[in-house]
């Protein structure tokens, strides 16, 4: 059992940053600017009405390759994907890729033929993907979203919000592949038959224009206009904005990031004099080699966040220096959204003399009596 643990000392320090002045405007028909850790909304315009979303849909459709498709899985390509409408991969009938490859086809130069084909590659059919597609957006709580096809071809059936694409994105950020192919401005795609290496580049200018950018995914259409859903990084923040029918997107997604970072604010947690217990070892307690954590945050949103420290009521010997032996827990109101670990800023070796199990037994009690009953503190505001 873990108990939350700071010292008298500690303290959650506030840096105000710089606010701006001036209303921020956008072409947007929609538009959102979303915290990706809080899940907040930072700015918002018409954020909750249905709207077509163009590519930006394969959003849904990667998330839905990664979770449920197999990545060894070599597929053949059928006359069908072949001749899908609007941007394309280039694919051809016979065609044979992995599924990865079909995937950065899809993300990087948003092929339409390689949408449809992984959808078949995954699901077996196009009808079962899209099936996929609903029913994570219902498990995700998206209200306002559904899909009619996997590659975002305009449809009365498929629509979707500037505030759910949002939240479609933060949650599949935290998917390492997901994130790591729609942060890449370039790749190769391979071709297994006939054997071919293709060098493709994102679609996503952002990716080359913008400091810090990581994503996510461009889209357009003739009904539903220019779409665009960005993420950006700086100090350990991630914001995401998404803009639908949008004719000036790249310059509005700039303003938007900007606004979200000029509002930060970073709070700083210390716990010099923190310390854990030791038992079974000539050294009492070891301290952390961290004196101070920091978290980034949109300033509105700082009093909200709450951070503690995490351990075991003690350790057992043998500890190594640099060996993780709590965590700072960071919430947002009542929920965890970030942990961050702490290691131990010394040695504490087993006695040479080892102790029997009753006298382990009895000095496990002792510690427990003395700091198991402590009371869980939160510090900050």
């Amino acid at each position: 059992m873990k108990r939350f643990i700071a010292s008298l000392l500690c303290a959650a320090m506030l840096f105000p940053a710089f606010f701006a002045t001036h209303a921020l405007e956008t072409d947007a028909a929609a538009a959102v600017l979303l915290d990706a850790v809080t899940g907040q909304t930072l700015y918002a315009k018409n954020e909750n009405v249905r709207r077509g979303m163009a590519s930006t849909t394969k959003i849904m459709s990667a998330l839905i390759a990664l979770e449920r498709g197999d990545f060894s899985r070599v597929y053949t390509v059928n006359a069908e994907d072949a001749a899908v409408e609007g941007s394309a991969l280039g694919l051809r009938k016979g065609n044979r890729l992995r599924l990865e490859a079909l995937l950065k086809g899809m993300m990087l130069v948003s092929g339409n033929d390689a949408a449809h084909a992984l959808a078949n590659a995954v699901a077996g059919s196009q009808e079962a993907f899209v099936k996929m597609m609903n029913a994570k957006a219902h498990a995700l709580g998206l209200q306002h979203t559904h899909f009619a096809n996997p590659s975002g071809l305009s449809d009365e059936q498929h629509y979707s919000t500037a505030l759910d694409m949002a939240l479609l994105t933060a949650y599949a950020l935290r998917n390492r592949q997901f994130a790591s192919i729609c942060a890449k401005s370039r790749d190769k795609i391979v071709f297994i038959s006939p054997k071919k290496q293709v060098v493709v580049q994102n679609h996503n200018r952002l990716l080359r224009e913008y400091e810090g950018c990581i994503g996510v995914k461009t889209g357009f259409t003739q009904a539903a206009g220019r779409c665009l859903v960005s993420a950006a990084q700086k100090n350990g923040q991630t914001l995401i904005a998404v803009t639908l029918a949008d004719a000036e997107d790249w310059q509005d997604h700039k303003k938007l990031l900007d606004f979200g970072f000029s509002q930060s604010e970073e709070i700083v947690f210390r716990f010099q004099k923190t310390t854990l217990p030791v038992v079974g070892s000539g050294t009492q307690s070891v301290g952390f080699c961290e004196s101070e954590v920091s978290f980034c945050t949109a300033a509105r949103l700082a009093r909200h966040i709450h951070m503690q420290i995490e351990a075991e009521h003690f350790l057992y010997a043998p500890v190594v220096q640099g060996q993780q032996v709590a965590s700072v827990v960071i919430r947002y109101r009542d929920k965890v959204i970030k942990r961050i670990p702490l290691h131990s800023a010394a040695d504490a070796p087993r006695l040479v003399a080892e102790k029997s199990k009753w006298e382990q037994f009895w000095e496990s009690i002792i510690h427990y009596g003395k700091f198991g009953s402590q009371t869980s503190k939160i510090y900050g505001r």
